[in-house]
């Protein structure tokens, strides 16, 4: 057995942790997830440059076995690209991430949203440099949903949240989930890079729990926009990305 296939093996198997292969460190946070219908699975890990050289870190999702209309995106810091894209690269054709010089660290991430339907998701994800593209750290990564009842499903938020808009960017449409720990008046508005509100997604009483708004941005240009959560107890704000 290779020196090669030993790393890849050795990582399969390991859950969490952090790995090296040759140029590159990866920092697993967590490898399974257990959640409810309609959320946003994250699973965060690191990719640092340990060479003396300036390094194109690319990303592949090898195994992506979904439940029906669910979805897994490859994230670089806040940006998740379309769910179609198995191989992402710190190059510009993926953005304004940039290649690794020596010592930096790459904040990645894997999303994977239950969109309907419970069950189990396993998606496999290879991290490499172009300068070395067959040595591969390789991660496996479960998100399960279960079947709950609706007051299950109403008593499972123990916090306000905004989450990431997914995808992200999009075009021309996405969705934003929220939660609620009461129930109360919600607004969800959207404003231009300017701060000017442009549209309103929601606008009136929500039960706690968890929910979601949908975005169709069809009439809008391409550009930077941000979307606001405002309720008598929680306020926030994020950003988002629209690219025809």
């Amino acid at each position: 057995m290779n020196k090669v296939f030993r790393v890849i093996m050795f990582l399969i198997f390991t859950l969490t942790g952090t790995f090296k292969a040759q140029d590159i460190e990866v920092t697993v946070h967590r490898t399974f997830i257990d959640s409810t219908l309609g959320s946003e699975m994250v699973f965060d890990f690191e990719v640092k440059n340990i060479s003396q050289y300036v390094q194109t870190i690319f990303e592949v999702r090898t195994i992506n076995n979904l439940p029906a209309d669910w979805q897994s995106s490859l994230c670089f810091d806040q940006t998740c690209f379309p769910p179609f894209l198995d191989s992402i690269a710190t190059t510009s054709d993926f953005g304004t991430t940039l290649p690794l010089n020596p010592g930096e660290t790459l904040i990645t991430s894997l999303h994977v949203t239950a969109l309907n339907n419970s069950g189990t998701a396993n998606v496999q994800v290879q991290v490499g440099t172009f300068r070395n593209p067959s040595v591969r750290i390789t991660t496996d990564f479960t998100a399960t949903v279960n079947p709950v009842s609706v007051e299950d499903e109403k008593t499972s938020v123990t916090d306000y949240y905004l989450a990431q808009n997914y995808p992200n960017p999009f075009n021309p449409s996405t969705q934003i989930n929220y939660g609620l720990k009461k129930a109360g008046n919600v607004e969800i508005s959207i404003y231009n890079i300017l701060g000017n509100k442009i549209a309103t997604l929601v606008d009136g009483f929500k039960s706690a729990g968890k929910h979601t708004a949908l975005l169709n941005a069809s009439n809008l240009s391409s550009g930077v926009y941000f979307y606001k959560i405002v309720t008598s107890e929680f306020v926030q704000t994020r950003k988002m990305i629209l690219e025809k």
